[in-house]
């Protein structure tokens, strides 16, 4: 139908009937009056090829569309009757009736592309279980120079004891390609009500080992609830804006780089590649903030062994070097003699770099912390920061302005220390007709002592 771009008074009273009851149409009869196009169009493709009998019969009032193609009857049902009785929405003639764009049933590119998926359970890649064959990769371990340069070393292992993940953290020992490979991609874990268990292969041999069993081969207590953690939960959702000066965001949205003390950040990241096994280095979970629950607490609300399961259980990149290696020995189960080592991985100054840890000219000696706020701004502070950084001061964030106060300060006492230093004094004095030594020679060929004779000897 060709609308006319300016209604006048001038148009017959039938035409104008037309437009108005166009304009009374809903969302419902919009949908016929696109099934009626369609079926002129295949009407017209229809004749190009052969003769068919096509038609359409519309009844509004039963909230249905029927049509015939090729002799059969097609009819389309709506849920909704349209309303012919509904009075007439006002309007006034004359204005101009023309869209800006044509409307297209096609969906738009945006709404097609792939979207990143900000549930924890599967912000890693995706992969169906034909296709979950990745290359494995090496558990993560502390770098001792760094932590030591940054300041943060003590509080590191505070945080660590805290957990009761010591034993864990000390074992640095090889990790194999194999053996990390199979035991991933094969474990399982069964939450039953009583007597949860998890299964695995080591190489070719499968095994169901209980989770308590399962905990103390990884030297980690068996306490705390094994249930499954709801989306936000209210501890741990205060906790995440504890640690990151109130970000607003959930949990699922969230990420690692807003927390901001760096010892509790380092953990963060060290518990991502090294203990959950998930290479999430960027999207901060519940699994996440459920260990660090426990580093800052020492309060074991959560079942920490059960959280390492279920991350295990999921599909994505392989991590879990340890933890198989742990497991192997516990079983005492021989190591497969053509298995090859992994290379180990380091959370040192090129990796925290990475991360957006430290600034990209950072070396060992001279490190400059990046502290991001909730509100997007972001200040380089220059490591180690014993005063404003310990884990022992809660909150444990900072402020803005708590941090610009505390810059301030240091660089006054800073300014008035070197002021205060005593100066260098040069003692080395130069006498007439001597050499550059400190002080003259006593002998009487020395300046000093003219023509005078030499003294007696002192006997």
């Amino acid at each position: 139908m060709a609308w006319p771009r300016r209604l006048g008074n001038s148009l017959p009273k039938g035409e104008i009937d037309a437009i108005v009851a166009v304009i009374e149409l809903d969302i419902i009869s919009i949908a016929i009056t696109i099934i009626s196009t369609i079926i002129t169009a295949v009407s017209t493709a229809a004749h190009r090829h052969r003769r068919s009998n096509l038609g359409a019969v519309i009844d509004c009032n039963k909230g249905k569309v029927t049509f015939n193609v090729d002799d059969k009857e097609h009819t389309v049902y709506f849920p909704k009757k349209i309303d012919k009785k509904r009075k007439m929405k006002k309007f006034n003639f004359g204005e101009l009736f023309q869209r800006g764009t044509t409307s297209t049933g096609r969906p738009s590119r945006t709404a097609t592309r792939l979207r990143r998926s900000y549930n924890e359970d599967i912000i890693a890649p995706s992969f169906a279980p034909e296709e979950d064959n990745g290359a494995p990769n090496a558990s993560s371990f502390p770098c001792y120079d760094f932590l030591t340069n940054a300041g943060i070393l003590d509080d590191f292992f505070t945080l660590v004891n805290r957990a009761g993940l010591a034993a864990y953290v000390g074992d640095e020992r090889e990790q194999y390609y194999m053996l990390t490979k199979i035991f991933v991609e094969s474990f399982k874990f069964h939450n039953k009500q009583y007597g949860p268990t998890v299964a695995f292969r080591i190489y070719d041999n499968p095994i169901t080992m209980e989770l308590e069993t399962f905990c103390r081969a990884l030297d980690i207590a068996p306490v705390g609830t094994s249930r499954r953690i709801d989306d936000n939960p209210r501890d741990l959702l205060e906790l995440y804006r504890g640690i990151t000066d109130d970000d607003c965001r959930t949990i699922q949205r969230g990420k690692i780089r807003n927390i901001q003390l760096p010892a509790i950040k380092y953990f963060a990241y060290y518990i991502a590649t090294s203990i959950l096994g998930r290479e999430n280095t960027s999207n901060i979970s519940r699994y996440h903030l459920a260990f660090l629950n426990a580093a800052l607490t020492g309060r074991t609300s959560y079942h920490l062994g059960s959280l390492i399961a279920r991350r295990l259980s999921n599909r994505g990149p392989i991590f879990g070097g340890t933890i198989s290696l742990r497991i192997l020995t516990h079983l005492r189960l021989p190591l497969d003699s053509n298995d090859v080592s992994l290379t180990p991985r380091r959370l040192g100054i090129a990796a925290m770099k990475s991360h957006h840890f430290v600034t990209t000219d950072s070396t060992l000696d001279n490190m400059v912390y990046r502290m991001l706020f909730a509100d997007g701004d972001e200040k380089e502070i220059p490591l180690p920061q014993p005063g404003l950084f310990s884990i022992d001061r809660q909150p444990w964030s900072r402020t803005k302005e708590e941090v610009e106060e505390h810059m301030k300060i240091q660089d006054f006492h800073q300014q008035h220390d070197s002021e205060d230093a005593e100066p260098s004094y040069d003692y080395t004095v130069t006498y007439p007709g001597a050499s550059s030594s400190t002080y003259p020679e006593y002998d009487p060929s020395s300046s000093y002592y003219g023509d005078t004779t030499s003294w007696p000897r002192w006997d």
